[in-house]
């Protein structure tokens, strides 16, 4: 029953972090604990107490309850109602495997036998394929917007046109790679007059197999909107594993010439050119600030871990060039705060360059938490100033 305790508290979880009513959040989490007892009957009856306002139980919440009930031989008809109840959610997150693990969960064995559990198993998948249809249907409209807002190469140099606000997706050559990146256009962006550029590289490189340009949800990446403040351009390349900026020189060096080609097409400041990223991207901003700085403004990183496996970092570097501000959380379980700081203070005297703050919590993910914005918002006005300036 480990499992179950396991997925009810954090479903349970989930839907207390949405800010809901504190006296459910309390039920739910008394219901979890006593779950985590295997006192499945009285789990019940707090999900019952809860779920009194239909308005503030989740899909999450309402699952979590049938495997409570479901393993209260006295709750079956209870157990049935709310497995019925959950395909009536309209905003249903599912896809077809999450729909073979339920088929499957243990919790649940007690209503395998019965009608409503086909139907609702059947319900689930239809919801998993429509879904799977919307998605399909987003990855190809988001492909074919990036393709059209492409700008040709320009006939002439310094000769900018027009752009679309928002994104255009171009690829560069690189070795034996067709290496894809976006464009970010503000709606500020006047082709008469400089803009700010801001490289962005992404995290998760290294679990990366594929270049993930059919996947309309980098559009949410915070970056493109704290560039709307900053009314800067973006750039942000796609990495993956096995062409990506924690190993792989050739995907560095791709990176300044997509910076080429962006300053070809669209009106960039040249004094304004900054590069960091979140996570391995951040790393990657370590790298170029320490060993090739030459034209960029200045670096910053996010949960970033400042160690190269391409060799170690010339520090010492950031004594006079252009600088670079980190910002790591204390709980990130991913790059250690302890393991980052003690570099900090092990280069600190050489790189007076580096600007290295922290904050408290957020963990390694911080950048896409509550306040993740307003921190990255407040770095890049660090690093690149006022919007007169």
């Amino acid at each position: 029953m480990r499992r179950i305790s396991i997925l009810v508290g954090l479903c349970c979880g989930l839907w207390a972090a949405k800010g809901q009513a504190q006296n459910y959040d309390q039920q739910l989490q008394r219901a979890s604990a006593k779950m985590g007892q295997q006192d499945y009957c009285g789990a019940v009856q707090e999900f019952q107490a809860a779920f009194a306002d239909s308005t503030k139980a989740g899909p999450f919440d309402v699952f979590a309850g049938t495997i409570a009930a479901a393993n209260c031989p006295a709750y079956r008809t209870q157990a049935l109602q709310w497995l019925l109840r959950i395909p009536r959610f309209a905003e249903l997150p599912v896809t077809a495997q999450d729909v073979r693990n339920i088929a499957q969960e243990a919790g649940l064995r007690s209503l395998y036998d019965t009608p409503q559990w086909r139907y609702f198993l059947a319900q689930m998948q239809a919801h998993a394929q429509r879904r799977e249809k919307a998605a399909q249907q987003a990855a190809q409209q988001w492909l074919t917007s990036t393709q059209q807002n492409a700008l040709p190469s320009p006939a002439r140099r310094k000769q900018y046109g027009s752009a679309v606000p928002g994104f255009a997706r171009y690829t560069v050559s690189a070795d034996t790679v067709r290496a894809p990146y976006l464009v970010y256009v503000p709606q500020s962006y006047d082709p008469t007059t400089p803009a700010p550029l801001l490289v962005y590289l992404h995290g998760g490189v290294a679990s990366a197999t594929q270049f993930r340009i059919n996947d309309p949800g980098v559009a949410q990446e915070p970056i493109f909107r704290a560039a709307e403040e900053q009314r800067a351009l973006v750039l942000y390349p796609y990495g993956r594993k096995s062409f990506g900026w924690l190993e792989h020189k050739v995907a560095l060096a791709a990176v300044r010439q997509m910076v080429a080609e962006v300053q070809a097409r669209y009106h960039v400041n040249a004094r304004r050119i900054y590069l960091g990223g979140m996570s391995n991207g951040g790393t990657a901003a370590f790298w170029y600030a320490c060993q090739q700085p030459r034209g960029f403004a200045g670096f910053y990183a996010l949960s970033a871990m400042p160690v190269s496996s391409l060799g170690p970092l010339r520090f010492q570097t950031l004594a006079s060039g252009p600088p670079l501000y980190s910002l790591n959380a204390e709980d990130d379980d991913v790059s250690p705060y302890q393991e980052v700081a003690a570099i900090y203070q092990q280069h600190s005297a050489q790189a007076p360059q580096w600007h290295f703050a922290s904050r408290p919590t957020g963990g390694h993910g911080f950048l896409y938490g509550s306040d993740g914005l307003t921190a990255l918002q407040a770095l890049l006005v660090q690093l690149m100033g006022s919007l007169t300036k």
